[in-house]
């Protein structure tokens, strides 16, 4: 089983998969080749904003978590497994977010909201998230008051600051908050995620694993998978997998915890290490 981020992993840095990078060319042939060979999207964006890329790599036939592990979909998109947010934390973090002019973002299935502008926030944040794939909606009134009458669910939620000053909101999550109210990760360098605390992408793959075994003609072990990742959010699922890779652009926690390092996603990293995996004598 192939696991792999999209971000920064499988995109190169224009958000782009060309049909000239190695990686769309590798894991083209493996399709052609294995075509009973899973090959998985693991991401923390929303399952719409990889439509395109599961159809340029023909991976519609297998399942993908999203949401850094917190929605598994099947091959026909429906959801199998999901977790979320307690709507009592979401209030908090956004009263304590807000009170340090911190800008606030939570993702429910298709859409992302900005539930608060912080300082210096003239919509940046939104736009670089939206070259990310995501449908964010700014001054999102009412989207509060849902989540607390549970009209909608919050599975995850960010903050967006400043890469330099991003520690400092950081920190107050940390010192306020138990570690059971969530969990903070972060792929970006001005934006940390928080997630439910008993979820994430390695629980996911564990999850995902056990639904692919109950009607796979041949069980797959974690030591049979490999994967391929270049944020902090990818580390769990680097703990769980027989072969965990990080990117030449990895975040320096991602590049710690991986077994192997490839090229970057610009030059194809997932492609090129693939290729030495499945066609040794050929390079």
């Amino acid at each position: 089983m192939i696991v792999s981020d999209v971000d920064g992993t499988l995109l190169d840095s224009h958000h782009l998969l060309p049909t000239t990078n190695p990686t769309h060319k590798i894991i083209r042939k493996i399709r052609e080749i294995y075509p009973d060979l899973p090959v998985i999207i693991s991401t923390g964006k929303q399952h719409r904003s990889t439509a395109e890329l599961r159809e340029q790599l023909d991976l519609h036939k297998f399942p993908c978590c999203h949401l850094n592990g917190n929605v598994i979909y099947n091959p026909k998109g429906e959801v199998v497994s999901e977790s979320g947010l307690d709507k009592s934390i979401v209030r908090r973090v956004y009263d304590e977010m807000k009170a340090i002019g911190t800008s606030v973002f939570v993702y429910d299935y298709t859409t992302v909201y900005q539930l608060y502008h912080g300082e210096g926030d003239s919509g940046q944040w939104a736009q670089i998230l939206r070259g990310y794939g995501e449908l964010v909606v700014e001054g999102a009134e009412g989207i509060m008051e849902k989540i607390e009458a549970g009209e909608l669910n919050p599975i995850k939620m960010a903050i967006c600051q400043d890469a330099v000053t991003i520690a400092s909101p950081k920190t107050i999550l940390e010192s306020k908050f138990a570690k059971e109210d969530f969990a903070l990760t972060q792929a970006l360098p001005f934006c940390v995620e928080l997630i439910p605390s008993a979820h994430n992408k390695g629980t996911a793959l564990i999850r995902l694993l056990k639904y692919w075994n109950e009607t796979a003609a041949e069980p797959i072990g974690p030591d049979n998978i490999i994967t391929f990742g270049d944020g902090e959010n990818d580390v769990s699922m680097f703990r769980v997998s027989g072969m965990s890779v990080a990117m030449g652009n990895a975040m320096e926690t991602a590049r710690s915890e991986a077994i192997f390092s490839t090229d970057s996603n610009d030059e194809g990293g997932v492609g090129t290490f693939l290729e030495k995996v499945f066609w040794p004598t050929m390079n």
